[in-house]
Order: structure tokens, then C-alpha cells, then sequence
């Protein structure tokens, strides 16, 4: 920011800001009554344009184009406060959470959580219940620690088609090792970043996001390392890369993720890469991160030509 002259009367003062305002040029005044008002300019690439304008202005103030330049900046600070409240409205913090019911505000999100812990104490990924068998990508039996399954996953040809999504509510054990910590972890992330995804586009949003995270990184991890395995983390870290991407190349999504969220996640990430977590579905994670990744950067560039598009 960069002060390009000082004005001493305040109504001339204000009708110069309004006029470089008015001209796309971002500004602000400083100072008061008694000692006057010093202009600054934003963007320092707008400098030597305004400091022109400056030097017009001082030598007729009157000029009938900064009256009218007050009423269009009068405008166009309206429409900026009605942009920023709407804004606001489709962001969804913590502190907003906590004045509202997590039931009335992403229902989607709580159904999936119900269902994720249901199924863990019912029977979870190592209870070799026939609830996980029915859950599974594909059905599969253990011999002498060795998995044994058909890898052209014939339950699907039979119509089976919900075991390309229902691994996401397989958790391991609460006896297990890591089985706590398990579905702990991918619930707590599920409830922010579904939370915030279903605030923000709704119900049909979370949904689809959801269906597709699940099949890609359920697919990615049966490639990867066969039918035993489970778990919502394939989805969480499909929406952690989506609300990132989306939320920062695109302002108006209503969705922002902390630099220090995606520092905590991608060294989570790493740690279970190399074993330091034990079992971890790996594949799941890697495919759903890019997958997420991808799709919240493309969401963000379509939004920002259809933008570019109608300007």
C-alpha cells in the first residue's frame, strides 16, 4: 500500500476515494478533521495511475465527473456488502456448528457417521462377521493368514452393485488394534468436512461427493491390495483435497480448509504410507486425495471462466 497525497478538506477527500473506487482502483483514506486526510493505494501496480488522477483532480475538484463517480461507488459498495454477507452465510466454521444442530444442518453427514459406527459395533473388519462379508467389495475367506477371492468381483455382475461404496462403513474392531483411533479419526474429519461440504452445496452436493470418492478409492484399494479392508478415510481425504482446491481457487464456494489441517493430514498420510499406523489402506487414501484434488481444482476453473465468461 502506497500513499500517493494529501487532501485537508474531508468531503473532497471522500469524493476522490469514491472516484478511484469507482475506476477499479482499491484505496483508503487516513487522517481527520484537524490535520486532513493522506490517499492510499492498494496495488502498487495502480500507483502511477492514480498519483495521474491525484494531480487532475487537485487542479479541478469540481469537475462534474467525481459527483457522479460518488454515486457509482455508493452502488458499488452496496453490492460489495450484499456479496460479502451472502458469503458469509455460505461459510461454515466451527463456532457456527456449535449454534446449531449438526442434525438440521447436514443430515447427510450425521447418517453417515450413524451408519459407520453401527456397523463397527455390529461387526467390523477383523470380526469376520457375515455383516462385513455382505459390506465388502467382494466376498473372501481367510486361509492361514492369505486372503482367497475372486478378482473379477462377481457379486457386482450379480447386481450387487452397493459393494463398490459400503467398504466406507467397514471400520476395524473396537478390540483391534488402532480400532478406536480407527473410526475416531475418520468420523471427526467426516463431521467438519462433510459438515461444511453439505452446508455449502447442500445435500445432492455431499451425496455425489461421497458415491464417487467411495467407488474410486474402494476400486483404487481392491487393486491395490485386494477385498480386506474398510473405512471412510478414502472419502475423508477425497473431500479434504476437494474443500482445499475448491476453497481456494474458487472465494465464493463457502469452503476453506487451514493450512495446518492440510499439514496434519498429508503427514498422517505419510506416516500410514510407511507402515507407522500398521495396516492402513493406502490405496484408498492416494486415489481419493487425487481424486478429490482434481475434482475441487476443476470445480473452481469452471466456476472462474463461467465468471470470466459473463464480466
Amino acid at each position: 500500500m502506497r500513499k500517493i497525497g494529501h487532501i485537508d478538506e474531508t468531503h473532497a477527500a471522500t469524493l476522490f476515494s469514491d472516484y478511484l473506487y469507482a475506476q477499479g482502483v482499491g484505496n483508503e483514506i487516513e487522517g481527520d478533521e484537524g490535520s486532513g486526510w493522506d490517499v492510499w493505494v492498494h496495488n502498487e501496480e495502480q500507483l502511477e495511475a492514480a498519483t495521474r488522477e491525484f494531480e487532475v483532480y487537485l487542479k479541478d475538484p469540481g469537475a462534474p465527473r467525481y459527483a457522479a463517480a460518488e454515486k457509482v461507488a455508493e452502488e458499488l459498495h452496496r453490492k460489495e456488502k450484499k456479496s460479502a454477507s451472502a458469503f458469509q452465510k455460505k461459510v461454515f466454521d466451527r463456532d457456527r456448528m456449535m449454534k446449531h444442530s449438526l442434525v438440521r444442518m447436514a443430515p447427510v453427514t450425521v447418517v453417515l457417521i450413524a451408519i459407520s459406527v453401527a456397523v463397527t459395533l455390529m461387526g467390523g473388519l477383523g470380526s469376520g462377521s457375515e455383516l462385513t462379508q455382505w459390506l465388502s467389495i467382494t466376498a473372501y475367506e481367510t486361509v492361514e493368514g492369505a486372503y482367497h477371492f475372486d478378482p473379477q468381483l462377481p457379486e457386482l455382475r450379480q447386481g450387487q452393485v452397493w459393494r463398490l461404496v459400503t467398504p466406507i462403513f467397514i471400520h476395524a474392531t473396537l478390540l483391534a488394534q488402532f480400532g478406536i483411533l480407527h473410526i475416531l479419526f475418520n468420523m471427526l474429519w467426516l463431521k467438519d468436512l462433510g459438515a461444511m461440504l453439505e452446508r455449502s452445496q447442500g445435500k445432492r452436493g455431499i451425496i455425489t461427493k461421497v458415491l464417487v470418492l467411495a467407488i474410486l478409492s474402494n476400486l483404487g484399494q481392491f487393486q491395490f491390495a485386494g477385498p480386506a479392508f474398510g473405512g471412510m478415510s478414502g472419502v475423508v481425504y477425497g473431500l479434504l483435497g476437494y474443500c482445499w482446491m475448491r476453497g481456494r481457487f474458487d472465494v465464493t464456494s463457502g469452503l476453506f480448509v487451514h493450512s495446518q489441517t492440510v499439514i496434519f493430514m498429508t503427514a498422517w498420510f505419510f506416516l500410514c504410507l510407511f507402515g507407522a499406523m500398521g495396516p492402513i489402506a493406502n490405496g484408498a487414501h492416494g486415489v481419493g486425495l487425487v481424486a478429490g484434488l482434481v475434482w475441487g481444482y476443476a470445480s473452481a476453473y469452471r466456476v472462474n471462466m463461467r465468471k470470466i465468461g459473463q464480466s
